[in-house]
């Protein structure tokens, strides 16, 4: 509760500069960072594919790229699930990218004939699609078609080159071995294939880029910081104390989030206190706090992913 109220008289008197002596040093600290961080990016994952929707395949994208933003102090707001239809491939990216920094697309940017995201997503923008001259060169160093396809199945091989086209699209190449672009618009869109393998190398060669698009630096304030609480308690038992502790985050800050997660016949429930890394004196408090009121103990976050993973 005294590190509480430390935060609260930061809230009240962080506008006064004449009283900012008077605060403890890391909360000054803190103070300043807040007044001087950059903005926060916000992002959502918009995952494309009647396969995904008839449950033909198991979606791990999203995921990944949950895991991807969360390492980047990146704010995931919003996973959003679609099959291969035209309109509403080109209604939901205009949403999301009207509501969001850093939207990625997943899927539907092979040959065959249900794959229309960039001509959907090269709609929704007022674009076109063209065939890339660079995106072919690629093509035909790197795989060589022609040895491989007739005319036909060659017309088909390049409509994975046939891209948006326009002065706000631009092709990002992060990998020598790779043809395959990151599409992007308007640096906000970006359009990945479905394929987990590809989806996963192109992002994690991408990040030096996505970094210097978004002015991410290693000392990122909207990096997150999280801890688990291990307890034999009920969830209905724990259920008013964590409702509480959420009411006393809220006023330090809207990024403090307190969940409560249910392992299922392994006897337990794990509690996470999730937060920014500039307030991690205040989670390290409401950890002290959880484990005292119930009856927990700490674990790691590896230890938490494979209860969870136990259960899939």
């Amino acid at each position: 509760m005294i590190l509480l109220n430390e935060y609260n008289r930061v809230l009240r008197f962080k506008s006064n500069s004449r009283c900012s002596w008077m605060l403890p040093r890391f909360i000054h600290t803190s103070v300043s960072r807040v007044n001087t961080k950059m903005p926060l990016v916000k992002a959502a994952c918009l995952i494309i594919g009647d396969e995904v929707l008839n449950g033909k395949i198991t979606d791990t994208n999203s995921r990944f790229f949950a895991q991807y933003c969360y390492g980047l102090g990146i704010q995931l707001r919003e996973i959003v699930t679609i099959g291969d239809q035209k309109d509403q491939i080109s209604q939901t990216v205009k949403r999301l990218s009207a509501e969001n920094d850093f939207i990625i697309t997943s899927g539907g940017i092979g040959p065959t004939h249900d794959d229309i995201t960039y001509e959907s997503i090269a709609s929704g923008f007022d674009l076109h699609c063209e065939l890339d001259q660079e995106c072919q060169d690629r093509m035909r160093k790197i795989s060589k078609p022609e040895q491989r396809h007739d005319a036909e199945s060659l017309k088909d091989f390049y409509r994975m080159a046939t891209l948006p086209k326009g002065p706000e699209v631009h092709n990002h190449y992060v990998l020598d071995e790779l043809w395959v672009p990151i599409v992007s618009i308007r640096n906000k869109v970006y359009i990945l294939p479905g394929i987990p393998q590809l989806f996963e190398r192109l992002l994690h060669a991408f990040e030096p880029t996505l970094k210097r698009i978004y002015q991410i630096s290693e000392q990122n304030p909207h990096l997150y910081q999280r801890y688990f609480v291990k307890t034999a308690k009920s969830e209905s038992q724990i259920s008013a104390f964590l409702r509480e502790l959420q009411g006393r985050c809220t006023p330090v800050s809207r990024e403090i989030k307190i969940g409560s997660y249910p392992h299922y016949g392994m006897g337990f429930n794990t509690v996470s206190i999730l937060g920014l890394k500039e307030h991690d004196l205040f989670l390290k408090e409401l950890v002290k706090e959880a484990v005292q009121r119930l009856n927990g103990t700490t674990i790691t976050a590896e230890m938490e992913q494979k209860y969870s993973d136990s259960r899939l």
